[in-house]
């Protein structure tokens, strides 16, 4: 801690000096204590008009400057009693008011980076006194009783910290044996925050290592339950992991593609079930092939859960919502629970599965989509020689190797043995399922004939048996069976009985039934409501109708969960459409699914898909069903474009190529419309965040200009895309009058519109060194202090930074940085990303290594979760160049390479540059023999690529490479040889690659 004068903001706001105090009302009552903590939370001066607009929370008086003034004086006056006075404590400067230098803020007195300095050195108990007061405090003692919005990110600032205070305890605790101590601060950390995962997983890592092996199994079952209630999410891999290991087990599990509850009893299938088990016995490819409704998911089902060889997991992929070979991959991706953004989804999942041992992965229902099944198959199996696949389909994949497991149906009972009428399968089914309705199946020499024929009625097949024995419940067998004798002469048993069960609903059970086919996958009951209720049907009397139908077996229920979710069977959902379709009421339902979809996004299409990607996650299937029934003309294309459009930011961060999937088949032949501009620039973003510069600029351009004079905001957007993209492909004069086109089309539109053209053109200058982006930095940043939300600045001051680094403003750079960091505590989102990249890169200028390690593993970590590609390349080499000055020249090799390999992914040169040059640098820095001309190679390849797009080197990274090259090693003319185009850089990428392979051994 300090000595210095404090602003003591946590608990009754108060200046000390020395012995001497002044607080409370003595500072000039409430409005004296806001404006001083105002003050003390600023690292800049604060406009005179700014403050009074954070002082008074509603208008300021008409004569807020003689107030604000009044308010001032008085603070001055309190803290002249202890030697604080005239301008002492607080400054008037030209642009406002600032607390004077020196002058210390208990708020920002965490001690944290000091405790993780001393954990290093295992100093454990000094470690703890550092973070003892952060870990008491609590941001809302941080002017308690104010609703003032610009206070609500310290107050998050104080609760992380305290956390990260709690946790650096609960890890000197531990490892200096005090379990007990350790064990207290985790419980803690759980009951300050309760929905914070890494809460519970130090309170279960605390209990593991205490030998409390119940009490760490309890507390991830309190996890569990608390994540589930609160946010409908399953706990994390990282959690799980720690579980596991509280167990004694090192098993991996994927947060999602658990397999299915088992609801019901699995009747027969002995020999099936067998032959599935030893098929399932090695690595490779096994397929359940049958008709529908045979069994083909139960079967797989039990075997899955049953066979003990699979210490890696066993996961479930249903592929039943997924209508087009394009998409399987990311389904399967996404089904897995990665994030695969821009990424190829085969690679996210072969990286995700190939660690894990023997895994049993199982592609439910890949029929409609079997080519692309067969695709993904062979690729997993390449990458992942330990993954059992195992697939169900109407047919074998054909994939070489494949082993197939044929089930029919259940064998038909003879009639003239009630013995062995009793002892079938078929009838055991049905009387299973009679049971689970609620009622008993009578077998005697009476009824055991009848039975018999039911069962032949209904082709063994298990699905329908289950339909019949729902019948059974409110009608007996004889009367069923003559029921049933009307059918449609055909060897289709499962659709007669579908039919002559949908003849035996109601009208208001046979509305419902059809209109919940539109609906694809479990959907919850406020969506069900919305698409099958209407005139005919009040939405309160949907949730009995819904009982009857599952009472029926036309409807199937997971009640596991707090919420229940009910879906159609495939092959029901297939007839329900047909009945859709027949009464004429399509269109209607799909224009109920687009409401409901609707209603799930927000009004504004910009808005962070956080809040909502959970929800649309849950119902992709019915999004699924809605866009292709706006791709096949079943409902009007404007209502699909309007909600691809609407959804481009969800798929931005979960599944870009699912969402220029749906794009590209809703603007094929789509004349000019209301939503033709939008979705066109909903195409281009995607393309842009994927790397496909081309049909980014394609989409782009034509976006621009169909939205001229239409709505000028997005045209503005495209505008500033398009900037990026010609930035990227080394035209920058053409990406300055981009962005120059793009400020003037945002001058009408809101602050935030305005900030990100001027941010856009910080950036081109940027990248091409010219001081002028500090300026233009520098306007946006005003602009949104003065105008802009706290969510605006926050997002635009990591990209300030990051300008003003690339053109060697350090010391606005640092101002920035330190004014972002308090606003990106927690969560990962990009401009995060670009923070912690440009604080490893200030570190790094300012010789402080140990932190820009820091710094950059974070970014690293986080920008490859999120699928930020673009920024990995320099993110890696910064990193790599820290580790190097640290002396660690493995770790640097490994970041290099892995930096080379982002730059490799983009469609774009000019990363390639900082990865040459720092392989370079780690190449001479090992010591290990290399070849002078190979490494002249590398960084004169570098400066023809900076010369060619006139992109100089950041300054701080400059001079380490210009000493490079001055020590003779740019060869004479031999790196200008031949074109600099994908193919040379390719070649000198692999010989920067196999120069850092040296160096790793």
């Amino acid at each position: 801690m300090t000595d210095s004068p404090t602003v003591e903001l946590l608990g009754p706001v108060s200046v000390r000096n020395g012995d001497g105090l002044v607080s409370g009302n003595a500072l000039g009552g409430r409005r004296g204590r806001v404006a001083l903590v105002a003050l003390a939370l600023s690292d800049q001066p604060i406009p005179a008009d700014r403050l009074a607009a954070m002082v008074w929370s509603d208008e300021p008086p008409a004569t807020w400057q003689v107030a604000l003034r009044g308010i001032i004086s008085g603070i001055r006056s309190a803290a002249a009693t202890i030697g604080l006075g005239d301008q002492r404590l607080i400054l008037t400067t030209p642009s406002g008011y600032a607390l004077a230098a020196g002058i210390a803020v208990d708020l920002r007195q965490t001690g944290i980076r000091e405790a993780v300095q001393l954990l290093d050195e295992e100093r454990f108990g000094a470690a703890r006194l550092q973070v003892e007061a952060a870990a008491s405090r609590t941001g809302a003692a941080l002017l308690p009783g104010e609703d003032l919005g610009w206070l609500d990110p310290f107050r998050q600032q104080v609760d992380e910290s305290r956390l990260r205070a709690l946790e650096i305890t609960v890890e000197a605790a531990g490892r200096s044996g005090d379990d007990f101590g350790a064990v207290a601060a985790a419980r803690q950390m759980v009951e300050a925050a309760p929905i914070d995962e890494r809460a519970h997983r130090a309170l279960i890592r605390a209990l593991d290592r205490a030998g409390d092996r119940a009490a760490a199994v309890s507390a991830y079952e309190k996890c569990r339950s608390l994540l589930s209630d609160q946010l409908g999410v399953d706990p994390s891999k990282e959690t799980v992991d720690a579980y596991l290991t509280a167990l004694g087990s090192q098993t991996q599990l994927p947060a999602q593609g658990r397999l299915p509850a088992e609801h019901s009893s699995f009747v027969g299938r002995d020999l099936e079930a067998e032959q599935l088990r030893e098929a399932l016995g090695g690595p490779g490819l096994v397929t359940v092939i049958g008709k529908g409704g045979v069994g083909k998911s139960r079967l797989a089902q039990y075997a899955a859960r049953r066979t003990a060889s699979f210490e890696g997991g066993r996961f479930w992929v249903p592929l039943t919502a997924v209508s087009d070979d394009e998409l399987v991959a990311s389904s399967v991706a996404l089904a897995l629970g990665s994030r695969i953004g821009a990424d190829d989804p085969t690679l996210t999942i072969t990286e995700q599965l190939a660690p894990l041992g023997p895994v049993l992965v199982v592609l439910d229902g890949c029929e409609l989509v079997a080519d692309g099944v067969a695709e993904l198959v062979s690729t997993l199996l390449t990458g992942c020689p330990t993954l059992t696949l195992l697939a169900t389909s109407r047919q074998p994949l054909g994939i070489p190797g494949e082993r197939v497991v044929i089930v029919g149906p259940l064998p038909d009972p003879p009639s003239d043995d009630q013995n062995a009428v009793l002892a079938s399968d078929a009838v055991r089914l049905l009387a299973d399922r009679v049971r689970d309705g609620g009622d008993s199946l009578t077998i005697d020499e009476n009824t055991a004939p009848l039975l018999a024929a039911l069962c032949v009625r209904c082709g063994g097949l298990p699905l329908a048996l289950e339909l019949a024995a729902a019948q059974l419940c409110v009608m007996p067998v004889g009367d069923l069976l003559d029921h049933l004798s009307e059918v449609v002469a055909g060897d289709d048993r499962l659709r007669s009985v579908l039919r002559r069960g949908h003849a035996l609903l109601d009208g208001d059970e046979a509305a419902v039934f059809r209109r919940f086919s539109v609906l694809d996958g479990s959907v919850g009951l406020p969506m069900i409501k919305q698409v099958v209720a209407g005139e005919d049907i009040a939405p309160v009397r949907v949730i009995r109708l819904l009982r009857e139908l599952a009472a029926r077996g036309l409807l199937a229920v997971d009640s596991s969960g707090p919420r229940w979710l009910y879906r159609q069977d495939d092959d029901v959902r297939r007839f329900a459409r047909e009945q859709l379709d027949a009464v004429g009421e399509s269109h209607q339902a799909f224009r109920q699914l687009a409401q409901a979809i609707r209603s799930l996004l927000p009004e504004d299409p910009r808005a962070a898909p956080a809040a909502f990607e959970q929800r649309v996650t849950e119902v992709r299937g019915s999004v699924r069903s809605l866009l292709a029934a706006a791709s096949n003309g079943e409902i009007d294309r404007d209502t699909g474009l309007e909600i691809a459009f609407r959804l481009h930011r969800y798929w931005a961060s979960t599944n870009v190529a699912e969402g220029r999937f749906w794009l590209a088949r809703l603007l094929k032949s789509a004349s000019d419309s209301t939503w033709t501009g939008h979705a066109t620039y909903a195409a281009g973003y995607l393309s842009y965040w994927a790397g496909d510069a081309g049909a980014a600029v394609r989409d782009l351009q034509a976006a621009a200009e169909l939205m001229r004079d239409v709505d000028d905001s997005y045209r503005a957007r495209a505008l500033i895309f398009l900037g990026g993209l010609a930035d990227d492909l080394d035209r920058g004069d053409e990406a300055i009058e981009y962005v120059r086109q793009a400020i003037e089309a945002a001058a009408p539109y809101g602050v935030d519109l305005q900030v990100s053209a001027a941010m856009g053109m910080a950036c081109v200058l940027a990248e091409r060194a010219d001081p002028a982006a500090s300026r233009f930095a520098a306007d946006a940043i005003a602009l949104c202090r003065s105008r802009g939300s706290v969510e605006q600045l926050a997002a635009a001051m990591p990209t300030a930074a990051m300008c003003c680094w690339q053109v060697g403003d350090l010391t606005g750079a640092r101002a920035y940085v330190d004014t972002a960091r308090p606003m990106h505590t927690g969560g990962r989102r990009i401009a995060r990303v670009v923070l912690m990249s440009t604080a490893a890169a200030l570190a790094l200028a300012e010789g402080d290594v140990k932190a820009a390690i820091d710094h950059g593993r974070n970014a690293d970590d986080e920008a490859t979760e999120l699928g930020v590609e673009r920024e990995v390349p320099l993110i890696r080499t910064v990193l790599a160049r820290a580790l190097l000055a640290d002396g660690d020249v493995r770790a640097a090799a490994e970041r290099a390479a892995a930096a080379l390999d982002a730059a490799r992914s983009l469609s774009f040169d000019f990363p390639f540059a900082s990865c040459l040059e720092t392989a370079a640098l780690v190449v001479l820095g090992s010591g290990v023999a290399a070849d002078g001309g190979e490494v002249g190679d590398l960084l004169g390849t570098a400066a023809e690529l900076r010369e060619r797009g006139n992109r100089p080197a950041p300054p701080t990274l400059r001079d380490a490479v210009r000493e490079a090259m001055r020590d003779g090693l740019l060869p004479d003319g031999t790196s200008r040889r031949g074109p600099l185009d994908r193919a040379r850089l390719d070649r000198v990428a692999r010989t920067a690659l196999d120069l850092l392979h040296r160096v790793t051994g």
